[in-house]
């Protein structure tokens, strides 16, 4: 190691400890630090600088790593930050010719993967409390099994229920990130937007401050008719930033026309789209891209992360929905490359694919009317007909949720006509993929649609009519598998608001689920699909 970098390690070390050491104590701090062992059974390297993504390795010679190896690195300590062994995961992205010096990317964010060694604890309080759980709910479909021919389609949706988020739970466990491939297309970020003066300055920030090569990224800002300062907000923005372009609609034509337009002025291989009160982190995008290494993958979902308000307890709820809905259901729909629905918030594509459909997704029609809504699950299903779609836990990014019951049913409603509409869609070339995916996919269909039958039965009609049903046994059913659910939230996020699963549970019984029927009769109405 040269001068230069010895001294670079020794000012961190003096730095980070915030306190001032002898030059032979932080000649020896350092030494400490710079061995590592590595996965290469067993030798010795030297890490030369470290950072929140990753660090800088140099091997003995005679030892050689190729572009995306995984390696694993057991430090003895992590000056200024842990004490004690550490153990970091990442893979090579960058090896420096002529040298045995390489770039290691981590596998997550430093303070990540220390923040996960922390809660080995309450990881482990966690699975044994799901474990449980998972016992209770068994030994209370149990009695579903026994009482079977008393009610035997009542019967039938209670295990079919249970079996199928049961099956989700256990497939998300075998789910794995993609792995980190190097690879770094062009690529164009799109945000549509209408009315967001608030949040657009912030959005656009954090999508050029994405740690992404500066000359194969850029940031395009489509103004959906805003009839606020939104588009004097970005204006301004392009005057400082060469990597932004911006374009605007006089009047409102909706979100799809704004990401179609996006889509026709990019330039990248790989188009991004991000809702407008969406907050990118860093990583985001260079995780986003490395599935787009098979050239089978036509879409990458990301992951969404809720913004969670004191005063908002919404936002908690929904926090734990949508870890649901990602990491167990859209992780479980990964194994077979048959995610159903690229989120709004944070979404790749194959830039090739989306043209190849464009003008069929932005002109499509349902019913005899214009579709207005459900964009993002629209155009999954587009690409979905050809390629692979896949979901990235690690391409993360964070969003605001409604902070009203309002605007809340009005936002589930929207969902649930575009759910419906889709449903003609997707159905038709669902049982072409893989076989399990194909039966999940319709068993969810059915268990979806005779749901609110069933709430209605539990809370008014079966007992009135004679048929045997235990009320308070589908209730503590229904509790128990959502606090199940929030347990493995908890496992993942170790967010203290697990618990507000709970009440999703008691709405979906008492509103959400008769909202399908509802969604079914009005679905042709669109009024509030438009931005």
């Amino acid at each position: 190691m040269d001068n230069a970098i010895e001294k670079s390690i020794g000012n961190i070390v003096l730095s980070a400890s915030h306190e001032l050491l002898s030059e032979a104590e932080a000649h020896a701090d350092r030494r400490r630090y710079e061995r590592v062992s590595t996965n290469l059974k067993g030798n010795l390297g030297t890490v030369l600088d470290v950072s929140e993504t990753g660090l800088s390795l140099r091997l003995p010679k005679g030892r050689l790593l190729r572009n995306g190896q995984s390696i694993r690195l057991s430090l003895p300590s992590l000056p200024g930050r842990e004490k004690g062994r550490v153990v970091l995961r990442g893979s090579v992205c960058n090896r420096r010719e002529n040298s045995h010096q390489y770039g290691i990317r981590l596998n997550g964010l430093l303070t990540e993967q220390l923040k996960n060694r922390k809660a080995w604890f309450r990881k482990t309080a966690a699975v044994v409390a799901v474990l449980l759980l998972g016992i209770l709910i068994a030994l209370l479909k149990s009695r579903n099994v026994v009482s079977f021919w008393y009610g035997p389609l009542v019967q039938a949706y209670s295990i079919g229920a249970a079996l199928f988020v049961l099956s989700r739970v256990v497939l998300s466990i075998f789910y794995r990130e993609p792995k980190d491939k190097g690879f770094l297309p062009s690529v164009s970020l799109i945000v549509a937007v209408k009315n967001e003066e608030a949040h657009i300055s912030e959005t656009v920030s954090h999508c050029l401050q994405s740690r992404y090569p500066i000359d194969k990224l850029e940031v395009i800002v489509v103004d959906d008719g805003s009839t606020d300062k939104t588009w004097e907000v970005i204006s301004k923005l392009q005057l400082t930033e060469n990597r932004l372009q911006c374009f605007q609609f006089q009047k409102n034509r909706g979100k799809r026309h704004a990401m179609a337009l996006g889509s026709r002025k990019a330039q990248g291989d790989i188009l991004v789209f991000i809702d407008s009160d969406t907050f990118l982190e860093p990583e985001a995008i260079y995780r986003l891209v490395q599935p787009f290494s098979d050239v089978r993958v036509g879409a990458v979902a990301g992951h969404t992360n809720v913004i969670v308000e004191e005063n908002n307890p919404i936002s908690k709820m929904e926090a734990v929905r949508y870890f649901v809905s990602q990491r167990i259901m859209k992780a479980a729909e990964s194994l077979f490359n048959v995610v159903t629905c690229c989120p709004g918030p944070l979404s790749g594509y194959r830039k090739s694919a989306v043209l190849d459909v464009l003008d069929a997704w932005e002109n499509q029609m349902f019913l005899g009317a214009k579709a207005t809504f459900g964009d993002d699950r629209s155009l999954t299903n587009f690409i979905l007909r050809n390629y692979r779609v896949i979901y990235h836990a690690g391409a993360r990014c964070a969003t605001y949720v409604p902070s009203t019951m309002k605007v809340l049913i009005r936002q589930q409603l929207r969902w649930k006509k575009s759910w419906i509409r889709e449903l003609t869609v997707a159905g038709r070339f669902m049982w072409t993929k893989h076989p399990i995916a194909a039966v999940s996919y319709y068993a969810a269909m059915v268990i979806t649609l005779v749901s609110p039958l069933i709430a209605f039965g539990a809370l008014f009609g079966l007992p009135m009519i004679g048929v045997p049903f235990n009320f308070f046994g589908y209730i503590a059913g229904l509790l128990l598998a959502y606090a199940l659910l929030g347990l493995i939230f908890y496992y993942h996020t170790q967010k203290k608001h697990w618990y507000y699963g709970l009440y999703f549970a008691l709405l979906y019984v008492c509103i959400f689920s008769f909202q399908n029927y509802y969604a079914l009769l009005t679905v042709r109405k669109n009024q509030w699909g438009t931005r």
